[in-house]
């Protein structure tokens, strides 16, 4: 019986890590650095599966810490998606202090481009002045001119470790309290 739960914990463990693995990944979008105005940011997540709009995300993270020299830039920098009132428990504004929630969170899936139309254009903290505003005079669209894809965020999963932690424990013990 107490093999058969160390197993257990192990299989799940190891599914679970194998699910986390195809789980979206999460981005921090904030402004470019040479042009800092509000100081705000909010997540976008892709599919893990989407592997243009990934492999494009990643580029724009290697640009942004390479200096962002615009003669360099990866192209389409522009983060675009739509919006839905309402907090995911994602979506934050991780350049302030508490990294508060926002209101309103972006659907999947986002794209990129080089220009929007005007209207789109704004900033995190304008949206959550008037959420339902944005919304009505947008169609719930975002994309944002100064704003870019900064940092890829590492989301650990807790459940995997904690339950490969748990089997790895358990076998340890048993194999202690046999006899030699």
């Amino acid at each position: 019986m107490f093999r058969a739960t160390i197993l257990g914990c192990l299989t799940i463990g190891l599914l679970s890590a194998s699910a986390a693995l195809a789980a979206p990944i999460q981005f921090v979008v904030a402004e470019l650095p040479d042009n800092r105005v509000h100081g705000d940011s909010f997540i976008v997540t892709i599919d893990s599966a989407d592997s243009s709009n990934l492999q494009h995300a990643r580029e724009l993270v290697d640009w942004i810490h390479n200096g962002a020299d615009p003669l360099l830039s990866p192209g389409a920098t522009i983060v675009v998606g739509s919006i839905t009132a309402g907090a995911d428990g994602i979506n934050r504004d991780w350049g302030a202090a508490g990294i508060p929630a926002w209101s309103w969170h972006v659907e999947e899936p986002i794209s990129f481009a080089d220009f929007t139309v005007e209207i789109l254009d704004g900033w995190p903290t304008f949206v959550e002045s008037d959420v339902p505003g944005w919304i009505a005079n947008t169609n719930g669209k975002i994309g944002f001119w100064n704003y870019t894809i900064v940092e890829e965020r590492l989301v650990p999963e807790p459940a995997t470790g904690f339950l490969l932690g748990f089997g790895l424990i358990a076998l340890l013990r048993l194999r202690r309290s046999r006899p030699v």
